[in-house]
């Protein structure tokens, strides 16, 4: 077990010195609406701030933790949503930081009275840092190495314009929608005289909410479950997300699948099987929360212990019993 961490540890030094680092990721990435889509950005009936914190990986130390905080609202007259994205990724032994603000826009169409359709923008500034003093490098261990390593500036950093799109369509029970980041491929690398290029991250998502129990008019025993998927790759490298959750009053449970076993293969012997996630929330009209752990069920089963999510979001208005606008039904915890 102990040469196991040590190699696992390894792998992430070096995924930290190449730079390589994965974009952050959420299990519930509807309570991230701005990361997952631009489009969504003042998708909500009245302005709100969300929060999401994730502890990846916990029982491997240096792992990924990942903090976010978005803020948006929607201009009924110009149609138009405005939005701010921050958001701190730390990653790895060598204190590997992605720190994003991106503003965020997306523009609204009615098609007809049930369905429209939004497009979003997203540029930003990233700033990446690390410290190599922190780092083992491999004429540090081999033991031909007689002068060893040196680094006249252990603490480097990186700042870059970032873009994303993405468009949504929609009705009040159904949702889908399309996104890609890293549009203008930055060039990421601490060093100046390499030119190590961030591939584009594409996303395809959607989902719908069936009442169980539609002829119900009193809102306290009314039922509904809602379901969603989520597929997003990036390079050589992708993931499937599937799941639902059931809700009655202000309580909701749910369970997420993440994978696409039997279909592709990282490498030979490497399954696309990832995780198992248990969600659990609180919904009330203005606030909600949700709590998501992970099981993993990958090869890192026995050292990751799974991965804990929490997020919170807030309406800035109390909500209208009646709108003009198409909302979208997509999940709010």
């Amino acid at each position: 077990m102990f040469r196991i961490r040590h190699i696992v540890s390894f792998i992430f030094l070096l995924q930290a010195f190449t730079v390589c680092g994965q974009d952050m990721q959420f299990t519930q990435f509807y309570s991230a609406p701005l990361y997952l889509n631009p489009a969504f950005t003042g998708a909500n009936v009245c302005g709100r701030v969300s929060l999401v914190y994730r502890n990846q990986w916990p029982g491997i130390k240096k792992t990924y933790t990942s903090y976010m905080l978005a803020a948006d609202h929607f201009f009924v007259k110009q149609k138009v949503g405005a939005g701010i994205l921050c958001a701190v990724d730390e990653a790895g032994s060598g204190d590997l930081r992605t720190t994003m603000v991106n503003p965020s826009f997306a523009y609204e169409t009615k098609i007809t009275n049930k369905f429209a359709i939004r497009a979003g923008l997203q540029p930003g500034v990233t700033i990446k840092s690390i410290n190599f003093n922190k780092l083992i490098f491999g004429d540090q261990i081999s033991k031909n190495n007689k002068n060893g390593t040196t680094n006249e500036a252990p603490t480097q950093n990186k700042t870059f314009i970032d873009i994303g799109a993405g468009i949504l369509c929609y009705t009040s029970r159904f949702w889908g929608g399309a996104s890609f980041f890293h549009l203008n491929q930055p060039n990421e690398s601490f060093l100046g005289m390499d030119d190590v290029r961030l591939p584009i991250k594409y996303s395809v998502h959607g989902g719908t909410k069936i009442a169980v129990n539609p002829d119900e008019r009193d809102p306290s025993l009314k039922r509904t479950i809602t379901t969603a998927v989520h597929y997003r790759g990036q390079r050589e490298f992708d993931q499937f997300d599937i799941g639902f959750y059931y809700t009655q009053n202000i309580f909701n449970v749910g369970i997420w699948y993440r994978g696409i076993p039997g279909l592709k293969a990282y490498k030979p012997g490497y399954s696309n099987n990832d995780a198992l996630a248990i969600i659990i929330g609180l919904q009330t009209p203005r606030m909600n929360i949700g709590y998501s752990f992970d099981k993993t069920i990958s090869q890192l089963a026995g050292l990751s212990k799974g991965a804990h999510e929490i997020t919170l979001s807030y309406q800035l208005c109390k909500p209208k019993k009646k709108t003009n606008r198409v909302v979208v039904s997509c999940p709010k915890f």
